[in-house]
């Protein structure tokens, strides 16, 4: 379905149709098609085929997405709830998408839940915290979380030995 779609959706291998596109996606997701509800997040998103922008969709598509396991929707959704783009603004929700999305591998959501820790958004702050979960995205090749662990170098070496290994990679 997902194939159909992106032919009516680019007008490659049948007259472009974007509502046609847009059907074959929902009924894809409808088949448990989890990489088409994350396509539809981002055609909303981004107004891709000449659909308009719409952050709502957007933001319900990538919920679908996240909630049937697909990784990155997890951390755009997480975005989606730190932001309050599409969804009402919420800390709670934002910090656990994305522990979800790091949990699952996704590296760069290690590092937006060290910067929920260091920032205190809607939990304790804790430099302790961040340190651990920057570390985590910096194993994993972050250059964002290399920085972040020189900036908190002091509590980093006492929380994380060894941290400094990390930089070099």
């Amino acid at each position: 379905m997902r194939k159909l779609s992106n032919c009516y959706l680019t007008g490659d291998g049948a007259d472009y149709n974007q509502e046609k596109g847009i059907k074959y996606l929902e009924d894809a997701v409808d088949g448990d098609d989890t990489e088409a509800a994350h396509q539809l997040a981002l055609i909303y998103e981004y107004g891709e085929y000449d659909v308009p922008v719409d952050v709502v969709l957007a933001a319900e598509w990538f919920l679908n997405a996240a909630s049937n396991g697909h990784i990155e929707a997890m951390a755009e959704y997480a975005m989606c709830c730190e932001l309050g783009c599409g969804v009402p603004q919420s800390d709670a929700d934002a910090l656990d998408w994305y522990t979800r999305a790091a949990n699952a591998g996704h590296i760069e959501a290690h590092f937006s839940v060290g910067e929920i820790f260091e920032e205190a958004k809607g939990v304790p702050q804790s430099d302790e915290e961040a340190c651990l979960w920057y570390y985590k995205a910096a194993v994993m090749g972050d250059d964002d979380a290399k920085k972040a662990l020189l900036r908190l170098q002091d509590i980093a070496r006492i929380v994380v030995p060894g941290w400094n290994a990390v930089l070099n990679e």
